[in-house]
């Protein structure tokens, strides 16, 4: 371990007198590594980008969706099923869980009365699809009850209604437009009062072409006109581990076959990173990034073996003081691996710098990143790992010409 030492603290000395070689030396293999690792780290956090955005609409990768096959004819027996529904969720521990139902409303503008398609959900629905308000709340367990339905709203929405208070200004809603043509108008069916208390942000990519969507809790569709149809035709999903996901759909099928409406077909919505080809984009952008590392590594090795022509006579003087071959060898190839590591370090920490930049981290969110992943500790750690294999490698040809140098024709030199 101390001839180990002594050959680092060696190597950095001789780093410190050769400054300019060795600044000419690392440029490249600087470079290298920070775009190896701003490569890596940038297709990582892309990644987490793309499966996000997929989550926002499909769910997270293990939520199962509850699908009633039959139907129920009476809100009575829809109650029936969803009793038994979460019952069930309940003993098999699946606590995070969402009652789900489409339906259309109404709702009074200063433009006059716009459709809005309504999901009714309870709170775990956000979790499972990453949803978060850019202003307000999310709907919580107490807006279940209330008299005045909460709502959250998308942010196209909220300005047709004219920016109300949250939480506070109401906003007229109706149910479904009817068939009769002469039946027309706001009177068509009775109107309820709903409060908004959140805003969604905009979704990356999406244009704002009139189609207006809102969300409220599960538990106010006995309020709503026209809500009991909503509640006969409910589904339900439920978040579960990856590694439970399989039995926990057999034994859902299997318990839930009774149920009013049943049998209840269980699916998975979500897709992992693994069904949407991420690791090939990845094992790309790994071999584009050692493609870089390598050219860095081949001007290492040619300015290497030019250092050490120019250093015969040193290293002839050191022989002749009794330095052995092995030593020789282990200072010359310890240069080369200390340089490359301070590079590395160099290059690693610009490309964290640069792809946590503010400017950076706004592109993510434009193209759909929700929850802000830190920035890829394995691009870190190949980025390091890879500066020290290339100054090992660059160091080994030099190192073993420095040792059949023959003392006499060294000094000579």
């Amino acid at each position: 371990m101390t001839g180990f030492i002594a050959a680092i603290v060696e190597a950095y000395g001789e780093l410190r007198v050769n400054k300019a070689r060795v600044l000419l030396s690392l440029f490249g293999v600087a470079v290298s590594v920070f775009a190896m690792t701003g490569v890596l780290g940038a297709g990582g956090m892309l990644s987490s980008a793309l499966q996000q955005a997929i989550e926002r609409d499909m769910g997270r990768p293990t939520v199962l969706a509850l699908q009633p096959t039959g139907s129920v004819e009476t809100t009575g027996a829809a109650a029936r099923r969803d009793d038994a529904v979460l019952e069930t969720l309940d003993r098999l521990g699946m606590t995070q869980r969402s009652r789900t139902a489409q339906f259309s409303l109404r709702v009074q503008t200063p433009d006059g009365v716009w459709p809005v398609q309504v999901n009714a959900v309870d709170p775990d629905y956000a979790h499972m699809y990453r949803i978060r308000t850019a202003s307000g709340r999310w709907i919580a367990p107490s807006d279940q009850e209330r008299l005045a339905p909460a709502l959250v709203v998308d942010d196209e929405t909220y300005e047709r209604l004219g920016r109300p208070p949250l939480g506070s200004a109401t906003v007229t809603s109706y149910g479904s437009a009817p068939t009769d043509p002469a039946a027309q108008g706001p009177t068509a069916s009775r109107s309820v009062e709903l409060v908004i208390v959140g805003v969604l942000p905009p979704r990356p990519g999406e244009s704002r072409d009139g189609a207006l969507t809102a969300f409220m809790p599960s538990g106010a569709l006995a309020q709503i006109p026209g809500g009991d149809e909503a509640v006969r035709q409910r589904s339900y999903l439920t978040w579960v581990p990856p590694e439970v996901q399989d039995g926990a759909m057999r034994q859902l099928r299997r318990q839930l076959e009774a149920v009013p409406g049943g049998p209840i077909e269980v699916y998975s919505m979500g897709m992992s990173p693994e069904d949407l080809g991420f690791d090939r984009v990845t094992w790309a952008i790994a071999g584009v990034a050692g493609v870089v590392l390598l050219l860095g590594a081949l001007g290492l090795v040619n300015i290497s073996l030019v250092t050490v022509r120019h250093r015969l006579r040193e290293i002839g003087i050191r022989r002749s003081y009794g330095a052995t071959g092995p030593r020789i060898f282990v200072g010359v190839l310890m240069e080369s691996v200390v340089a490359t590591t301070v590079a590395g370090l160099i290059g690693v920490t610009a490309a964290v710098a640069v792809v946590r930049a503010p400017f950076v981290q706004r592109w993510f969110a434009d193209i759909g990143l929700v929850d802000l992943p830190p920035f890829p500790v394995s691009a870190v750690l190949i980025g390091l790992l890879a500066a020290i294999a290339v100054g090992a490698l660059a160091g080994i040809l030099p190192a073993a010409i420095a040792t059949r140098i023959k003392v006499i024709d060294a000094i000579r030199a």
